[in-house]
């Protein structure tokens, strides 16, 4: 392989991201942080509005546990920005991301490889 001058990932930042852990949403959308689980004891069933409610409830958690893998991604993933909030985009830029990852560790084990030669 050549080695050219211009280092392996000029156009990537490969500092850490903040803290991925804390990243959470602050968007809230209609009513979602008014709905809550109804919960009854063993044995009792639930009427059609706590069914729904529960339904709601649990679609709402879902979709918050999504909006925020995806702003992971965007924190983690050096060419994406906050701005950037269109879902095909950010599985886009992070699938090629992910590629060039592989690209230069199959890269490094070559040097690795040919170090200890």
């Amino acid at each position: 392989m050549e080695q050219s001058d211009t280092p392996i990932g000029a156009a990537y930042d490969y500092s850490p991201p903040a803290d991925t852990a804390s990243v959470k949403s602050t968007k809230k959308r209609g009513s979602a942080a008014r709905v809550s689980r109804v919960i009854k004891k063993k044995g009792e069933l639930l009427t059609e509005p706590e069914k729904k409610a529960n339904h709601i409830a649990s679609e709402q958690k879902r979709r918050m546990n999504i909006r925020v893998g995806y702003d992971q991604l965007i924190q983690i993933v050096p060419t994406l920005t906050p701005s950037q909030r269109s879902e095909a985009l950010i599985l886009q830029k992070t699938v090629e991301y992910i590629k060039y990852l592989i690209m230069e560790r199959e890269i490094l084990e070559g040097q690795m490889k040919e170090a200890n030669r």
